[in-house]
């Protein structure tokens, strides 16, 4: 079966002033496997720092905050970078794959001989 994952912005940080610039960006991603979704799903947040400095208003393909969509912040240079190579969605595979597989264990309780 199939591992999706989905991705959404969770939080935005601005700067404290009346310019509403995003300075931090929250990413949560949902991983589910379709072969049981109600027990193999996990979710994460990345917390992606965006860089500011020079950043104005009039900053050339500036986004006022008021016409943010989840669309354009997820495709952001920053975000999209940060999100290729975060493992978040690695681990949650490796998750929900331990759990579909569990390990052998190393080491197991064994009658007593006598």
């Amino acid at each position: 079966m199939a591992i999706t994952h989905t991705q959404s912005v969770v939080g935005l940080q601005i700067i404290n002033n009346s310019d509403n610039i995003v300075s931090e960006v929250t990413v949560k991603t949902v991983s589910v496997d379709d072969s049981d979704p109600s027990t193999l799903t996990i979710e994460g947040d990345d917390t992606i720092g965006i860089t500011t400095t020079g950043i104005t208003t009039s900053t050339a393909g500036f986004v006022a905050y008021e016409s943010l969509t989840q669309d354009t912040i997820l495709n952001w240079t920053e975000v999209k970078t940060f999100l290729d190579n975060s493992n978040t969605k690695v681990n949650q595979e490796s998750w929900i794959n331990s759990v579909k597989t569990p390990p052998t264990p190393s080491h197991v309780d064994k009658d007593l001989p006598f």
